[in-house]
């Protein structure tokens, strides 16, 4: 199973509601983009930005490109050019200050993988558009009941 973690399952992994065994135990295969990255990077507590990172990297997690690019968020390199299906528009639903979330979820929904957030709203959109998203309490409880397949996300 693959999944995209949104930059708050870190804080989870940081707080200890969550342990990162469970992705090598479950042998869940973990994606990031570069935002993830620079998000943590701009948390201003320089103790727990390090911490963020820490977890972050101990995951090991296959770093991937975002599906789209927006000027001056997006990094060269690291993001593709928009096909024009307006996923992102549509995740970022006008508001600004949703970007880097839209960014993350359109990516989640193209490449089939499982978005964990805890972000309620956030989940249910990506769900709403065809994508898989859980938060980080259904994830422990599902590796728990044992996963097999994407349809318990459907329960």
């Amino acid at each position: 199973m693959k999944v995209i973690l949104d930059s708050n399952v870190f804080d989870d992994v940081v707080k200890g509601k969550i342990d990162l065994d469970i992705f090598e135990k479950n042998n869940i295969e973990v994606c990031i983009t570069h935002i993830q990255v620079d998000e943590i990077n701009e948390c201003p507590d320089k103790e727990k930005r390090a911490l963020l990172f820490n977890s972050m990297t101990a995951l090991r997690p296959e770093k991937i490109p975002s599906e789209s690019f927006v000027i001056g968020v997006s990094r060269i390199g690291e993001a593709k050019i928009t096909d024009g299906d307006h996923i992102i528009e549509q995740l970022r639903n006008s508001n600004i200050k949703r970007t880097n979330d839209a960014i993350i979820g359109e990516t989640a929904i193209k490449n089939d993988l499982i978005l964990i957030t805890n972000d309620k709203r956030f989940k249910n959109k990506v769900i709403e558009l065809g994508g898989h998203a859980m938060d980080t309490e259904e994830l422990i409880r599902n590796i728990g009941d044992g996963i097999k397949d994407k349809n318990f996300l459907y329960d």
